[in-house]
């Protein structure tokens, strides 16, 4: 990730992830015979979860990471299970809010000031933390709308993830053009490496994503984030040389267990614990 920095801006890097994707994408539908969904609402679904899941938070990230290490982003990822279900209050009309719920909420947000450090006062690292976080409260509205109004469409994942990165890669065209230079150096590495961002962790990952949203509900879905804290730290550590503060593990420990409690995955008999629709 550093090396892309050298490379490219944070716009840049954005476009490369979702016109990788896109091509990988369509990729996916020449092999299985596809096409891209007819002309219609899905296309301003499309775009608007592009903008919620895509456009916005790559390049929140992006940006972020040129201030914060790359196993904060991680963990700041964490907290997407809580923003999820909270945006899935407004935006899924079956789901309700419980104390239970509400405890959640409240553990998870605790949890993200921990992680923040806000006792240190605003300043450069808590700017890059703040990216981070509003990145994941994009995807908090993003998998929700995706369940209401695009994963129980008959398209289908490969259909519906083209014509959102489509959407998102006129968009960030458009953007470039106006709002950035043409890189004056570019190592072969760099290409890789957003190539690699964009067709497996955009491109299919979301394929794969869209299925999962349709059959465990937006909230389970969300969950695959949890993941991310655990490579992040890993990755951050072994071949960047990142370090943790106490404050950082501690914090996101304390996210996971508020979205542990929005989910009804602790703090009830499992007898009554099931996979939300939501």
């Amino acid at each position: 990730m550093q090396t892309a920095r050298l490379s490219f801006v944070p716009l840049q890097i954005t476009f490369g992830r979702v016109f990788f994707g896109l091509l990988a994408v369509v990729a996916v539908l020449v092999w299985q015979r596809g096409r891209l969904p007819k002309p219609g609402v899905v296309w301003a679904h499309a775009a608007f979860v592009g903008l919620m899941t895509n456009v916005i938070p790559f390049t929140l990230f992006a940006w972020a990471e040129t201030r914060v290490s790359s196993v904060l982003a991680g963990l700041f990822n964490a907290a997407t299970p809580l923003f999820t279900a909270l945006f899935a209050l407004a935006i899924v009309p079956s789901e309700r809010l419980t104390r239970q719920r509400v405890l959640g909420l409240i553990t998870g947000f605790a949890g993200v000031l921990v992680v923040m450090g806000v006792w240190q006062g605003l300043s450069g690292d808590l700017v890059g933390s703040l990216a981070c976080l509003g990145a994941t409260l994009c995807y908090g509205v993003g998998v929700p709308w995706t369940r209401r109004f695009l994963a129980v469409r008959p398209e289908g994942g490969p259909s519906l993830m083209g014509a959102q990165l489509l959407c998102s890669s006129v968009v960030m065209a458009v953007l470039c053009l106006f709002l950035t230079d043409l890189p004056t150096s570019v190592q072969v590495s760099s290409v890789l490496a957003v190539a690699v961002l964009g067709a497996l962790a955009t491109g299919l990952a979301f394929i794969w994503m869209y299925r999962v949203i349709a059959l465990a509900g937006s909230v389970v879905s969300a969950s695959v984030t949890y993941a991310t804290p655990l490579v992040s730290t890993l990755l951050g550590i072994l071949l960047l040389g990142e370090t943790l503060t106490w404050n950082q593990p501690l914090g996101a420990v304390i996210v996971l267990i508020g979205a542990a409690l929005v989910q009804g995955l602790i703090g009830r008999p499992a007898s009554e614990r099931r996979p939300s629709s939501s």
